[in-house]
């Protein structure tokens, strides 16, 4: 499966839903974030996606917008019994998940590879 949207690009991989951001949101119309948001969300709720992992790796920097989007998404992996884990971000975003106390919520790993591994164990 394979879900693409301009602002999204999300596949399944080993059962796990794999979120990337198609770089900086400040790209993006916050409709189209927003809806495709809401997209992505009500797809992992039909298809009971218990694992996601968001990789940040396209940008530096992502808004507040989408970090509500993500947190959105992380809230429903873990309505489903799972978990979500972020990886690939940047110095600067690592900064902000930490002053946003988001690293406490979802665990930030340094690569794909890692966060696959992670988020079944």
């Amino acid at each position: 499966m394979t879900f693409n949207t301009k602002t999204f690009e999300a596949s399944l991989k080993q059962g796990i839903l794999v979120v990337t951001p198609n770089g900086d949101s400040l790209s993006y119309r916050d409709v189209d974030i927003h809806r495709e948001g809401i997209e992505l969300k009500d797809y992992i709720q039909q298809e009971k996606i218990q694992h996601v992992v968001v990789d940040l790796g396209r940008s530096n920097y992502f808004s507040s917008l989408m970090l509500g989007v993500i947190n959105s998404l992380g809230q429903s992996a873990r309505q489903n019994g799972g978990r979500m884990l972020l990886c690939n971000a940047s110095k600067e975003m690592q900064t902000v998940l930490r002053i946003m106390k988001l690293d406490m919520l979802w665990p930030l790993v340094p690569t794909l590879a890692e966060a696959l591994k992670a988020v079944k164990g």
